[in-house]
């Protein structure tokens, strides 16, 4: 494995794992921004996740939505958008709490949400764990590839 240099806008993307594509009804008002996770989870409707989410649906297939200059700048409720909900699928995330190291491997951990809507792996919180890390993949230690534990996972296989 090579470790991909830091640089200054992350790809955060699908990492890892085949791919099984749906198109969703969203939330309204839905974020997703460049720089971080692409975490979904479903109530009523699928939306972008949050730092409460108890279980995750898959990751959202897009780069940036919900704000100015994003690919679509307003989400309507109701909007199809694509979610990946391969159960093998893995996202890049940006860590927050601490940087990782190689025995977080393995582990779950929580999301984290901060104020512009950027998802984070949080290293240091494990209340929820609903990701699970599956291997470090900058050099500088900050942004970890993640799953979704099988028992997290909304029923949607």
């Amino acid at each position: 494995m090579r470790l991909m240099d830091h640089m200054t806008d992350p790809n955060t993307q699908q990492y890892d794992g085949p791919c099984r594509i749906r198109h969703v009804p969203f939330e309204g008002g839905d974020v997703f921004r460049r720089r971080g996770g692409k975490a979904v989870d479903k109530h009523h409707f699928y939306r972008s996740a949050v730092a409460a989410s108890s279980n995750l649906a898959g990751f959202a297939v897009v780069d940036e939505i919900g704000v100015v200059g994003g690919q679509i700048e307003t989400v309507a409720l109701g909007e199809m958008l694509p979610v990946d909900m391969h159960p093998e699928r893995t996202q890049l995330f940006p860590t927050t709490g601490r940087l990782a190291i190689p025995a977080d491997v393995g582990k779950d951990c929580d999301l984290y949400v901060d104020a512009n809507g950027i998802q984070y792996a949080n290293l240091d919180a494990h209340a929820t764990n609903v990701l699970r890390i599956s291997d470090i993949v900058t050099w500088d230690m900050a942004w970890v590839s993640c799953g979704i534990p099988p028992a997290l996972r909304y029923g949607n296989l």
